[in-house]
């Protein structure tokens, strides 16, 4: 005759609990899991929340009655009035805590009771990112990895679960630029300029996303999820290598057979798919710098030209009058390696006004009041190396060289 087997769920029930998991509870900080701390009250054990001490869960005196109570600094939260000496599933109320009242399940194992602490979080998460509110999903998903006690592989997907939703919170936030003539009535000229403008924050998620699938990878190499969100996230932002990479673990971490072939196929492509986007990227890049290279040069009205040249030629002229070339050289002797640099600002200011001195009746003659006027005098000086900065400008430039020869043959005579 063959012995008959344990039920396990009956013998569930009758061992001790080793931890109770709390979730669902109006006041969030009371959800989580709760350890034995070896020490019983009332002929029960009393459980502490893993994270804040100050939380307990314990078998208490309640008037005449005994019952269960889940409190902070003797504060009662939720409760139940009972002669059970385990902790009871059911029947808990509000009492001090916001409703509404905690689902409680105690386990005989630690382990165990992290799994469905897990597994009820990751169910909270999910339905969030159903509806679309990813950066509370991803926060559940980061309250359920710090669980204390889950498998390698377990924590590896829940890392993967949160990879997706940054990797869909960055598709969120990408716009995509509208179509001409598609702008909906009302727009103004502030929101059409937006159009196609990406939100930061698609590119950080995105990054978020990365990161996350990693980490994933580092407690499970062969975590498919992980790499193919990882491997989508990385391509959303252009990073290639890392996309490419991501998408070569995916491939690697579907088992071989005919059963997974259409998932290998599927990190195949993308992994294929990135390298085409790459290339499609380089060549783009090349076309806007030879397009910039060989940009056309603006025409420039002759008579600005005339003008740009008129005045060159009058400034240069100025500069080789004795009565300027005389005091202008005296001024370039002083000026010598061992001068300190308070000397040396004194000696060129008077160099510089030595120079307007001779041009600001040439300036005068064009419009410009530069005797008292340092932003004046730039603007007429600005407006000649615009001119000569063109592509027909070349006598203008030639004036110009010849104007700064004379300064700096000036410098380099006087040192020496």
């Amino acid at each position: 005759n063959s012995c008959p087997m344990f039920e396990f769920d009956e013998l569930e029930a009758v061992l001790p609990h080793e931890a109770v998991a709390v979730y669902g509870a109006g006041s969030p900080e009371i959800n989580g899991l709760y350890e034995d701390t070896g020490v019983q009250t009332h002929g029960a054990a009393i459980f502490r929340h893993s994270v804040l001490a100050d939380q307990l869960l314990a078998r208490e005196k309640c008037g005449e009655a005994m019952g269960w109570l889940i409190g902070v600094s003797r504060r009662p939260l939720y409760g139940l009035r009972t002669d059970a000496l385990q902790c009871p599933a059911t029947g808990w109320k509000a009492l001090k805590g916001r409703g509404p009242a905690p689902s409680v399940e105690g386990f005989s194992s630690s382990a165990d009771a992290c799994l469905r602490l897990a597994a009820v979080w990751c169910e909270e998460a999910e339905a969030l990112v159903r509806e679309q509110k990813f950066k509370q999903g991803a926060e559940i998903y980061k309250q359920a990895l710090g669980i204390p006690v889950l498998p390698a592989a377990r924590r590896a997907e829940v890392h993967a679960f949160r990879a997706r939703t940054f990797r869909q919170l960055a598709e969120s936030k990408k716009k995509v630029r509208r179509e001409p003539g598609r702008s909906e009535a009302g727009d103004d000229d502030e929101a059409a300029e937006d159009d196609g403008q990406e939100d930061p924050l698609h590119g950080l998620a995105a990054e978020w996303a990365i990161q996350e699938a990693e980490e994933a990878l580092e407690h499970d190499p062969k975590c498919f999820l992980a790499s193919w969100e990882g491997a989508i996230a990385a391509k959303h932002i252009g990073w290639w290598n890392k996309g490419r990479m991501l998408a070569k673990r995916a491939m690697q971490a579907v088992p071989a057979g005919p059963t997974h072939r259409s998932q290998r196929e599927t990190a195949s492509t993308l992994f294929l798919l990135m390298a085409e986007e790459e290339q499609e990227e380089k060549v783009r890049k090349v076309k806007e710098i030879q397009q910039s290279r060989h940009k056309v040069e603006p025409e420039v009205d002759p008579k600005e030209l005339d003008w740009a040249k008129a005045v060159a030629t009058q400034l240069n002229e100025a500069l080789k009058s004795e009565d300027f070339k005389r005091p202008h050289h005296q001024i370039w002797k002083m000026i010598g390696p061992g001068l300190v640099k308070k000397d040396a600002d004194m000696l060129f200011s008077e160099v510089r006004q030595l120079v307007w001195e001779k041009w600001n009746s040439i300036a005068w003659q064009h419009g410009y009041r530069t005797s008292w006027d340092a932003m004046a005098r730039r603007s007429m000086c600005a407006r000649v190396v615009d001119v000569a900065n063109t592509g027909h400008g070349d006598e203008v430039k030639a004036l110009i060289k010849e104007i700064e020869a004379g300064q700096s043959s000036k410098t380099s005579s006087s040192s020496n």
